[in-house]
């Protein structure tokens, strides 16, 4: 069957400020004409016009009976909701207007897909948002300037429990030098998924010295060494019938593009488990840069060694270790042959493996963690484009005012089009270029597009308003511009 991918735009939409109620009483809005924000609200528009053109329930639509979730969702269900959620800020200095909004999820989107959530579950099974942001992120910071409380509260005042989550083991506190100084603890629980040959990592030719930043890269290696390949993902991610995952697509300095497929590296309770990059160069069967360079072999080990001594407490240690990192990596860069450093450029083969392999878990794996035949839960995709991130993302991304919202069950199929919608080469992607080419172990079929309800072309038939390119990763220039 052909998967279809719908886009709502839009011209000029915006997001609604505080209030995240529907601009108006919609036939099947469950909380009535008081509960309405009279300033309107675009992304609710949006996504509603979206949920009707991807074909959901139409003979209702317009009606109070219209429950276009009703395929996917059953009264009793556990639902999760996967927003991104990265960072508390933009470190994106350069931006004065829309640097937040463009850096995660906006709560009036995650708002409206509550909405229609709770029509499907009719008052039966358990809704819950969570997310597993950056290891520095300051979840309280986050929640206080998203306003995502906001909607629990409303919920709450309604006689509805929605439960918010932060799915990481810890929160770590970085000091001013960028040295990690202390860790919070969180009340959630990880589940161990074996991958093992299935992995897309197995076979890939990486010399398996495989980095997270921040992260020490033994602790990696307890993970994923020779045939092991293991994940810690969050318990309730295994535990959902249904998972919605509403992205924030945005380029990437790792994977060139982040949509549904990579803001599932959010599922996961120990972040150590992912493998980013493979130390070294090219030549040495890594791809954290391009060419051998013994500057960066001394920034890469004095990064471990401040990992270590952040873990030991010794901080004074660790900030020497801190600047001499930074001299060494600057220096290479500017005397080297290429710029490149930590995976973050075209040439990185890691991340979209680990990409891969954690679609195939939320997919296939039970509740314990067991990998099985076939599917275990419904996964349903959007991408929230109001205001999307381009060029430095993730988390130091430029605004791109698009307008718009994407939606689609297919994960690489949503991927996929979101790669030509912001103008990209599938070949330079290379997340998209093993999947359109067969050699992931996520399976793709070209999809049907529809924009605005208009009849739907095949995705190598549509043409995308020029006007919605996007500018790539200032490390990507070099392919993909």
């Amino acid at each position: 069957m052909t998967p279809l991918i719908a886009i709502e735009h839009k011209n000029n939409a915006t997001y609604p400020i505080g209030d995240f109620n529907p601009g108006e009483n919609y036939p099947e809005y469950q909380f009535g004409e008081m509960e309405v924000n009279p300033s309107g609200n675009d992304a609710y528009e949006l996504i509603r016009n979206c949920l009707f053109h991807m074909g959901l329930d139409t003979e209702h639509f317009d009606s109070s009976a219209w429950n276009p979730l009703g395929i996917y969702i059953k009264p009793g269900d556990f639902v999760v909701i996967k927003p991104n959620l990265v960072m508390h800020v933009n470190e994106n200095r350069q931006v004065k207007e829309n640097g937040f909004e463009c850096l995660i999820t906006h709560p009036s989107c995650i708002r409206a897909i509550c909405d229609y959530c709770l029509i499907a579950l009719k008052g039966e099974g358990r809704l819950l948002v969570g997310d597993a942001p950056m290891q520095g992120c300051n979840f309280d910071a986050l929640l206080e300037k998203s306003g995502l409380p906001k909607i629990m509260a409303f919920y709450r005042q309604h006689g509805i429990e929605v439960e918010l989550k932060d799915f990481r083991q810890y929160e770590s506190k970085f000091n001013g030098n960028k040295v990690i100084v202390g860790k919070r603890l969180n009340a959630t629980k990880g589940v161990i998924v074996h991958m093992g040959e299935k992995s897309q990592h197995f076979g890939s030719g990486s010399n398996q010295i495989y980095q997270v930043s921040d992260y020490d890269k033994a602790d990696t290696a307890a993970f994923h060494h020779n045939t092991v390949h293991n994940y810690e993902i969050i318990q309730e991610i295994l535990e959902a019938d249904v998972v919605v995952n509403f992205c924030k697509p945005k380029t990437h300095r790792l994977a060139g593009l982040t949509a549904s497929m990579k803001n599932m590296v959010g599922i996961t309770y120990n972040k150590v488990c992912l493998p980013h990059r493979s130390a070294g160069s090219v030549e040495e069967h890594g791809d954290a840069y391009q060419n051998k360079s013994f500057l960066k072999r001394v920034a890469d080990d004095a990064l471990t060694r401040k990992i270590r001594a952040e873990n030991a407490g010794n901080f004074f240690y660790a900030t020497l270790l801190r600047y001499v990192y930074g001299v060494a990596l600057v220096t290479a860069c500017k005397i080297g042959k290429d710029p490149y450093y930590i995976g973050s450029w075209y040439g990185n083969d890691t991340i979209w493996r680990t990409i891969c392999d954690l679609n195939y878990i939320v997919c296939y794996a039970d509740k314990t963690g067991s990998l099985q035949e076939k599917p275990q839960r419904v996964t349903l995709n959007f991408g929230d484009m109001i205001i999307a991130g381009q060029r430095n993302g993730p988390v130091s991304p430029f605004p791109k005012e698009s307008g718009i919202v994407i939606a689609g069950e297919d994960p690489a199929a949503f991927d996929a089009t979101l790669c030509k919608l912001m103008g990209f080469n599938f070949a330079w992607i290379p997340l998209i270029k093993n999947l359109t080419g067969g050699k992931a172990i996520v399976p793709y079929t070209s999809p049907k597009v529809t924009i605005n309800g208009e009849n739907s072309t095949a995705l190598e038939n549509t043409f995308f308003p020029e006007e919605w390119k996007f500018e790539p990763h200032d490390a990507w220039k070099e392919v993909l511009e």
